[in-house]
C-alpha cells in the first residue's frame, strides 16, 4: 500500500502513488513538503503555494499528503537530512514535533519569531510549539472537540443541548428508550480507534482537572496512577454497559462511520471542527432527517468549564536547511504565507478551519457550528489544554490506548488494566524524554 495519497506541485493536484516524497532539484530550489491534507489540499493552503512560487522564480514546492502512518515510518529516519522534506505540516505533541526536536533534526524559530509575528499566536497553542523555551514550530488549525449532534432528534424526542454530563446521559437514556432504532452516541473503534481517542479528548477534559491532564504527558511528572483516569475509563465502560454507543464499535473501522450520524440514524457524536464541512454536505443530502448542531461537551458536576484547545497542526523545518540561509528563508517566506492574515478569509470562510493566530471572529462570516466552536474555546480560557489525549506521548502510548479501549468495549480489559498498562506504558516514555533532553 502506498503512503503518499497526494502530490501537489506548482499548485496542481496529482492523484496517485508518485513516489516523489524524496524528489530534490539539482539547483536545490525544491522545497520537499510533506504534511496532512489541511496544510496542502485545502483551498488555501493551494493558493499560498501558487502565490509563493509566482514570487519566488525558480523555486517549486513538491507538496505530498501523508498520514499518520506514514509520518511514523518515514519521518524519523530522513528529517534533517537531504533525502527527506525541507517542511513539514503534522502534530506538535512530543509524540511528533518534541521527539524530533530532541535529537536535532528541527530548525529552531526563535531568530525570526517575533518579526513574522508569530509570537502573535494563541497562547494556549504555543506550550506545544515550545520546547526547553524555544520556538520551533508555527501553529494552525486551532481545535477543540465538541458534543454534535442531531437537531431533527432531538426534537423529536423533546431533548434539550445537554448542559451537564448528567444531562447528557439523561439525553442518551431517552434516546435509547424511544424503541425507534435510534443510536445515542457514534463510536467506532476498528483500527487506529480515532473515535474513540476522541471520545477519551472528552470525557477526559470532562472529568479530569487540565493541569492533571497536562502533567500525564512524556515531558511532564504525572502519572496516569494519579486520580481521574481510572474514574473516566470506568465512565466510558459504563456508558458502553449502558449501550449508549454504536454496536459492536470495536468492530466498526474509522472510514466512513460517521455515515449513520449524517443520515439520521446517531443522535450525538464527538468531533471537532475539521468535520464542519462534512456536516454541512451532510445536511444538504438528507434536509428531513439532519440538522447539524455542536455544543461544548458538557463536564461533571461541580467542575468549571474545560475542554481540548490546541493546534491541530503546526509547520516546523528541518534542521538541514540550517546550513542554507537562502533556501530557509524561501520556507520560512512559505509559512509566513500560510499564516499572513489576508489569508484568514479564505481559511476560515471557505475550508472552515481556524488559524492559531490571533483574530476577531466578529470580522469573518462564521457558520453557526463555527461560532460555537470559538464559543467552546472562550469559555475553557486558561482550563483550554493543549493535550490531545492518546495521540500526544509516543505511538506506542497511543496503541496502549486504541487496545485498551477495544478491550472495554469487547470485555476482555477492565479499566484498571488499561491504567495499569498506559503507567507502564508512560514511565518508559517519560524516561526516554529524560534521557535526550
Amino acid at each position: 500500500m502506498c503512503g503518499v495519497v497526494a502530490v501537489i506541485t506548482a499548485g496542481v493536484m496529482l492523484t496517485g502513488c508518485t513516489g516523489s516524497a524524496g524528489q530534490s532539484g539539482a539547483d536545490d530550489k525544491t522545497i520537499n513538503y510533506w504534511g496532512y491534507e489541511g496544510g496542502i489540499s485545502t483551498e488555501t493552503a493551494k493558493q499560498v503555494i501558487a502565490d509563493f512560487e509566482d514570487a519566488h522564480p525558480g523555486y517549486t514546492v513538491n507538496a505530498v499528503v501523508m498520514d499518520t502512518a506514514d509520518f511514523d515510518v518515514k519521518l524519523p529516519s530522513t528529517l534533517g537530512k537531504a533525502s527527506g522534506p525541507d517542511l513539514v505540516y503534522t502534530g506538535t505533541e512530543p509524540n511528533h514535533l518534541g521527539r524530533y526536536v530532541n535529537v536535532g533534526q528541527v530548525s529552531a524559530l526563535d531568530d525570526v519569531w517575533e518579526e513574522n509575528g508569530w509570537d502573535d499566536l494563541v497562547p494556549s497553542t504555543q506550550q506545544r510549539l515550545t520546547y526547553g523555551g524555544t520556538p520551533y514550530a508555527v501553529g494552525n488549525e486551532l481545535e477543540t472537540v465538541g458534543l454534535m449532534y442531531n437537531k431533527v432528534i432531538l426534537d423529536r424526542l423533546g431533548i434539550a443541548v445537554p448542559k451537564t454530563l448528567k444531562d447528557l446521559e439523561a439525553a442518551m437514556d431517552t434516546v435509547r428508550a424511544s424503541g425507534d432504532g435510534t443510536t445515542p452516541m457514534v463510536l467506532a473503534c476498528g483500527g487506529p480507534c480515532y473515535a474513540g481517542l476522541h471520545m477519551m479528548h472528552a470525557l477526559g477534559y470532562a472529568t479530569i482537572p487540565t493541569n492533571t491532564i497536562v502533567a500525564t504527558t512524556s515531558d511532564g511528572d504525572g502519572a496516569y496512577t494519579d486520580g481521574g483516569w481510572l474514574e473516566m475509563l470506568q465512565k466510558f465502560q459504563e456508558w458502553n454497559d449502558a449501550g449508549y454507543f454504536t454496536a459492536d464499535a470495536s468492530g466498526i473501522p474509522d472510514e466512513n462511520h460517521t455515515a449513520d450520524f449524517c443520515s439520521g440514524g446517531t443522535a450525538f457524536m464527538v468531533k471537532g471542527p475539521w468535520m464542519f464541512n462534512a456536516m454541512a454536505e451532510c445536511e444538504k443530502a438528507n434536509p428531513d432527517a439532519f440538522t447539524f448542531g455542536f455544543t461544548g461537551f458538557p463536564v461533571a458536576e461541580g467542575m468549571p468549564f474545560q475542554a481540548y484547545v490546541g493546534t491541530g497542526k503546526a509547520w516546523f523545518l528541518s534542521s538541514s536547511l540550517d546550513g542554507n540561509e537562502e533556501k530557509r528563508q524561501a520556507v520560512l517566506d512559505l509559512v509566513k504565507g500560510f499564516t499572513d492574515a489576508s489569508t484568514f478569509p479564505s481559511w476560515i470562510e471557505k475550508d472552515q478551519r481556524f488559524p492559531a493566530m490571533a483574530f476577531d471572529p466578529a470580522d469573518y462570516s462564521m457558520t453557526g457550528p463555527q461560532q460555537e466552536a470559538m464559543q467552546i474555546i472562550q469559555d475553557a480560557g486558561d482550563n483550554g489544554g493543549p493535550v490531545d489525549i492518546g495521540f500526544n506521548n509516543s505511538a506506542e502510548e497511543t496503541q496502549v490506548w486504541v487496545s485498551g479501549l477495544q478491550g472495554i468495549l469487547g470485555g476482555t480489559a477492565t479499566p484498571q488494566e488499561v491504567v495499569d498498562q498506559l503507567q507502564a506504558q508512560l514511565e518508559k516514555d517519560q524516561a526516554a524524554w529524560a534521557e535526550v533532553k
